[in-house]
Parts: C-alpha cells; structure tokens; sequence
C-alpha cells in the first residue's frame, strides 16, 4: 500500500479573489477579518451571485430555511 502525503491548503492571495464575484468578495471581507465567512454571509453571497447571472444550486443557495 502506498502512503500518499496529505497536502496542506494553500493559503489565498489578494489575486485570487475577483472584484466582480460576490462570493469572492465575501471570502475577502473575511479573511481580512481573520475569520471564516458565516453561513448567512455565504448564502446572501450565493443568492446576489445567482441575480448577477451565475450558475447556483444546491441546499446552500436553494434551501432557504436552512441555517
């Protein structure tokens, strides 16, 4: 059996993010905050994305009594 070497997550550059993505932006208003974005904050992210014209789905944009 061949051990594989778990890689660590690389951590994001300011070049990472996109000005236009509103999920983008979230992500980046959190880390600059030192913090993981909220639940909340991610859907309202996914829900202004999916108005602009992205492609969404799944529980987290379509399931609005989810916490």
């Amino acid at each position: 059996m061949i051990k594989k070497k778990k890689e660590k997550a690389q951590e994001m550059q300011e070049d990472d993010y996109f000005d236009d993505c509103p999920v983008c932006q979230a992500m980046k208003k959190a880390q600059e905050e030192k913090r993981s974005p909220t639940m909340s904050e991610m859907k309202q992210a996914f829900k202004k994305a999916k108005e602009q014209g992205a492609v969404t789905g799944g529980p987290l944009v379509n399931d609005d009594n989810s916490n």
